[in-house]
């Protein structure tokens, strides 16, 4: 990297970074204060970028990385079918295998900003639309024949040219969508934010001049590029790698879709290579710009927090999907689940690579495991004549962020997609939105990922159907996976525990198994219990402080047994009162636990025994008999099958 000497003094470069990156955080406020649906007004799922008139990402601010961290390479697919962008054009799009950026309700706008005659800046946003077509409100379900059947296909088109809306392009649009006002109400919320904050770059010009802003931008870019490779010249050099899978592919019910990655690390560059990921398959296929982002994603929760969030800091990381690979896919395969489900294993593999190459890489945080709904009322739209139509993502049944060295997991704060950064859903809120109630959501007791430093908790749910008769409920798990395939720890932590969801009938006694990736209607009685798993930890669980445990087994978030069997922290039973502060630690038995524990096979790590198993060093059987890990045949190799180890090792 060649370093130029900074034309503009610090405190001007200080000033403009902040000003551009407070403009763009207005422009998705504005959205999120003005949008009518459910997902961007109530969840924040959306996202605006700003870029340089060559289409490389100058700053973001605290929205869904799906939407921020993918935005260059929509941008270069729009410029190279376009050029350069007149004043007062606004590009829309939404097609995966044309933007390569996520799955169809995620709108792409892209619009130009000019100052005088000269361009200067792009306004790249994506937003979660109330509807995109397909054969269910909210255009996210499993099963679709081709990617034309998930639902209206909007390759990038000039939707606004010069200030004028296309009319025709309009109606075709609009004609094959449900809640279609609503649709249009966002899009020109959306456009309107960005004309507004067109105005606001202008004067921040007018006040520093043209060619003092272009030098602050350029000593951005130099900065996150420097900041980058100074952070990766501090890896060991080697190849690391990592995998994981989604549950299934929605089609065929038993196959996983497996991501694998190698990381290779040579100085101050990086190569994350998924050419070893399966053939893409149905649904859960990941476009290219949707891997970019969730590739990006777990190396910023591995680096310096304060390190730019720019196309500087991409410059020194190398991505290689090859084309028709689940990571990579082509037309007319589907991938409606790539941007909740696939983004969360891709960030998982990720991280487990990253997790053998430092350790600062961060435990994955909880699955999205918040299953979505959507139906029809039979209620009369007195605006439209028709039956109200909706969709609706609750994110309520959510966990929260994995552990860093030094510090424990967040609960509370949702899954790995979402980092912290949607909006937890509000009980109140849903209840009067959708046709359920909930009649618990509680942090899981022992369901948090184990290490020196926990992952967040877990949380479980009832969530019971009250919809009328006559309306037509269905419930989306396409958004969940987890159920087989926990989230991951770092720094040597074991796997957090995996998640299930049930379903009980109304006048029915027994709950019965409901998979990620599924869908499946709901009437009036039927209830959805959920047990969402916890975020993956940070080093060994028998390193953990001793008090740490006492507290969680004073306030039930931790059984005497797993404080036991899985921390080597043994409770005084004599301290077990009705007075949950007189709970103690016995420290003389910790110890001598802990010391027996740590030379326990079974504490191993079952990555580790996964591997002696496929070097041939050890049998299927051993690994079972004396390393309690579960091997079994999947994708033409070994893997774990977490599901049985979880049962079969201490817990």
């Amino acid at each position: 990297m060649v370093q130029q000497k900074c034309q503009v003094d610090e405190v001007t470069v200080s000033v403009v970074w902040n000003k551009l990156m407070n403009i763009t955080r207005e422009v998705g406020e504005r959205v999120v204060h003005g949008a009518q649906s459910y997902v961007m007004a109530n969840a924040r799922d959306l996202g605006p970028v700003l870029l340089d008139k060559h289409g490389h990402i100058v700053c973001q601010v605290e929205y869904l990385p799906c939407h921020c961290l993918v935005a260059e390479i929509p941008t270069q697919a729009i410029l190279k079918k376009f050029g350069k962008l007149d004043k007062g054009d606004m590009v829309l799009g939404n097609d995966g295998h044309i933007l390569q950026s996520g799955h169809l309700p995620d709108w792409t706008f892209l619009v130009p900003v000019y100052y005088g005659d000269e361009l200067v800046f792009y306004y790249h946003f994506r937003g979660h639309m109330a509807d995109s077509g397909g054969a269910y409100s909210g255009s996210y379900f499993p099963q679709a024949y081709d990617c034309i059947a998930e639902g209206i296909n909007i390759p990038p088109i000039k939707f606004i040219e010069k200030g004028k809306i296309d009319e025709k392009a309009k109606e075709i649009i609009f004609d094959n969508i449900r809640t279609s006002a609503a649709v249009w109400s966002d899009c020109m919320v959306i456009y309107g934010s960005i004309q507004r904050a067109q105005e606001d770059i202008r004067a921040m010009i007018d006040k520093y001049g043209l060619d003092t802003v272009n030098a602050c931008c350029d000593e951005m870019m130099v900065r996150g590029e420097k900041a980058m490779r100074a952070e990766i010249s501090q890896i060991p050099d080697g190849e690391y790698t990592g995998e994981c899978a989604v549950d299934s592919d929605g089609t065929v019910m038993e196959r996983p879709a497996w991501v694998r990655v190698k990381l290779t690390v040579k100085g101050d560059e990086m190569t994350f290579d998924f050419s070893d990921s399966m053939d893409q398959v149905d649904f859960v296929n990941s476009p290219l710009g949707n891997t970019h982002c969730f590739t990006y994603f777990p190396i910023f929760y591995a680096t310096d927090s304060d390190l730019p969030h720019n196309h500087g800091a991409l410059k020194p990381i190398t991505i290689i999907a090859p084309p028709g690979k689940i990571v990579n896919p082509t037309r007319p395969a589907t991938y409606g689940a790539c941007g909740c489900s696939t983004a969360t294993e891709i960030t998982d593999a990720v991280t487990q690579a990253l997790s053998k190459a430092t350790e600062k890489a961060q435990g994955v945080s909880s699955r999205h495991y918040s299953v979505d709904v959507t139906g029809r009322v039979p209620i009369k739209d007195p605006r439209t004549g028709q039956d109200i139509e909706y969709f609706a993502a609750p994110f309520l049944e959510e966990g929260g962020s994995g552990a860093v060295k030094g510090h424990d997991g967040w609960d509370g704060v949702c899954g790995t997609v979402l980092t912290g950064v949607v909006l937890r859903g509000s009980v109140e809120v849903c209840e009067l939105l959708m046709p359920f109630y909930w009649e618990w959501l509680n942090l899981a007791k022992d369901m948090e990922g184990s290490g020196e430093f926990i992952g967040a908790r877990g949380c479980t749910a009832s969530r019971w159907c009250t919809a009328m008769e006559g309306a037509r409920t269905i419930l989306m798990a396409g958004d969940a996976s987890g159920t087989f395939f926990p989230p991951a720890g770092a720094g040597g932590a074991p796997y957090a525990p995996t998640g299930d969801l049930y379903l009980k009938r109304a006048g029915k006694k027994e709950k019965e198994f409901f998979p990620t990736m599924s869908m499946a209607p709901m009437y009036p009685g039927d209830i959805l219990y959920t047990e969402c798993m916890g975020a993956g930890g940070w080093g060994n669980p028998l390193n953990r402080d001793p008090e740490k445990i006492r507290l969680d087994v004073r306030d039930e978030l931790i059984t005497v047994e797993r404080a036991r069997n899985v921390y080597g922290v043994v409770i005084d039973p004599k301290s077990l009162t009705d007075n949950p502060e007189d709970v103690a630690v016995d420290y003389k038995a910790t110890k001598e636990l802990r010391e027996k524990l740590k030379k326990d096979p079974r504490t191993r790590h079952p990555d580790l025994v996964r591997d002696d198993v496929r070097a041939g060093k050890i049998s299927v059987q051993e690994a079972r008999d004396k390393y309690a890990v579960v091997i079994k045949e999947d994708d033409a190799r070994w893997v774990i099958d977490y599901k049985a180890t979880e049962k079969l090792r201490p817990h």
